[in-house]
């Protein structure tokens, strides 16, 4: 996939977010290489360097030239023609190159005194070499370049300690290339991430706005700790009514009329559609509307589950006509609330929905009931949504954080156009406090945590109205980010 670097912003908050939600990666390559580095450490040689010094008398040494001098010398004194002899001479099990590799020659800052040494793994050995290389580099600068003005001032002697090793600094330089290495695969595998993060990409493909987010609660919450169906059922939820308030607020503003018909759809399964539309469905029911729900998903009817309600008949089975409207409705499953579930599991409901018969329901539906809301399938396995949005007053679209691709959208949104459905907004749900968003939204998991921490603090528990209000305003506050404001469109 080609990535747009115009459209990539990217600064230090977002590679906080990055290295964050790719911590495992980064933590892996850093151990991999602190383990290599240890290792290094452990395997090492123990070494001995022993030192010779020699003096360079005035008379044809330039001190203006000393640097090229050493380059010169050192080579002279790592050539093969010395190493060779050096290795002939001791019987050494090492190449001449091996060997050249332990001599090194450095002048003494300042005077006219040059060291030689050699670092080898035999005290007495290393010293003799030393010595060795000293007495042929003599020899060999006489013949090269014609000197004679070098002399042996101090011999080397056998070292009697060996040559401290720097551990720490051999195991940092490889924790560093770790890290290195970690912090560049969490940001590549980011970067080409083609599953959608960026709330303006969202907004951008499917041509509409974010009205609201909701928390992935699993990153909250412990597995089993909370009932996530219907958030208004379960106290430890109260911070994450506010966002299903919101949602409700939002679609209020954008159609003030009476009666409405909303439909609630996305692209792909398992996006939390229809527990969004379970949750919106009660809060305007709380709010005093009288509200009926319909579960048009009749390939995977949820709302039974949702709602802890068990039933025989559904929407199959009253649009094959075998059985009537007002049987089929649950009635106060909540206060305010009805339902008509979706029954029994069918696979061809294409024809089921193109009868006449649905469009009948929801406009009988529409005359007694303040809000009709529907569930519908994902619209990347069925084109149900797409035939019941015709009947709707308005779509809003869940995505699921991090799990649609851009070509599952842009399908959704082609199917949406074709059946000329209208969009109120879209909804992202599931967004995580361990990812990088690309944008405004992906900082909302924070904003939810302080939240939650306001309930669990117990402040403010006597003061309903300041908590709503309070609550409302940390969401617009997040809105307002993007340029959001509520009841009014983009410039």
């Amino acid at each position: 996939m080609a990535i747009d670097s115009k459209e990539l912003k990217i600064d230090v908050v977002d590679i906080a977010f990055i290295l964050k939600g790719r911590w495992k990666v980064i933590v892996v390559f850093a151990l991999i290489f602190s383990v290599l580095g240890f290792r290094k450490v452990s395997r090492a040689p123990i070494l001995y360097s022993a030192q010779a010094t020699l003096m360079i008398r005035s008379s044809g040494f330039d001190e203006s030239k000393n640097l090229e001098n050493m380059a010169t010398l050192l080579e002279i004194a790592k050539s093969k023609t010395i190493t060779q002899r050096v290795v002939q001479k001791y019987g050494l099990h090492i190449s001449p190159g091996a060997l050249a590799g332990g001599i090194s020659i450095h002048p003494v800052r300042g005077t006219e005194f040059i060291k030689l040494s050699y670092t080898g793994t035999e005290p007495a050995l290393t010293a003799a070499v030393a010595n060795e290389v000293a007495s042929e580099f003599i020899k060999r600068v006489e013949e090269i370049l014609n000197r004679s003005n070098l002399k042996i001032l101090e011999p080397a002697e056998v070292p009697r300690f060996p040559r401290g090793v720097n551990k720490i600094r051999i195991i940092s330089m490889y924790l560093a290339v770790g890290l290195g290495i970690g912090i560049f695969l969490a940001v590549a595998l980011e970067l080409f991430n083609r599953r959608l993060r960026r709330s303006e990409e969202m907004e951008k493909l499917l041509g509409t706005e974010v009205i609201g987010v909701v928390p992935d609660l699993k990153k909250f919450y412990p597995k089993g700790s909370v009932k996530r169906d219907i958030f208004f059922d379960n106290d430890s939820l109260k911070e994450v009514r506010e966002s299903i308030r919101l949602i409700r607020t939002n679609i209020n503003f954008i159609d003030m009329k009476k009666n409405k018909v909303i439909l609630f759809s996305s692209s792909i399964p398992k996006e939390g559609k229809t527990t969004i539309a379970s949750n919106y469905a009660l809060s305007e029911a709380i709010a005093g509307k009288k509200v009926i729900i319909l579960d048009c998903d009749v390939k995977r009817p949820r709302l039974d589950k949702s709602y802890g309600v068990e039933s025989r008949h559904g929407m199959a089975d009253l649009l094959k006509g075998e059985i009537s409207l007002k049987e089929v409705i649950k009635k106060d499953v909540r206060k305010n609330l009805d339902v008509i579930m979706g029954g029994k599991s069918e696979e061809n409901t294409t024809e089921l929905f193109l009868n006449y018969k649905m469009e009948d329901t929801i406009e009988e539906l529409r005359k007694e009931y303040d809000l009709v809301v529907i569930d519908t399938p994902p619209l990347a396995v069925g084109t149900d949504g797409a035939i019941i949005s015709k009947f709707a007053d308005g779509v809003v679209f869940i995505i699921s954080y991090d799990q649609v691709h851009k070509a599952e959208l842009e399908f959704s949104k082609k199917i949406l156009e074709t059946a000329k459905s209208r969009l109120y907004g879209l909804v992202i749900n599931k967004v995580s406090n361990e990812g990088y968003a690309y944008g405004e939204y992906g900082y909302y998991s924070y904003n939810y945590s302080y939240y939650k921490n306001y309930y669990e603090s117990g402040e403010g528990k006597d003061e309903k109205s300041n908590n709503y209000n309070g609550a409302i305003g940390i969401i617009d506050s997040l809105l307002s980010r993007v340029g959001f404001r509520r009841g009014s469109k983009k410039s």
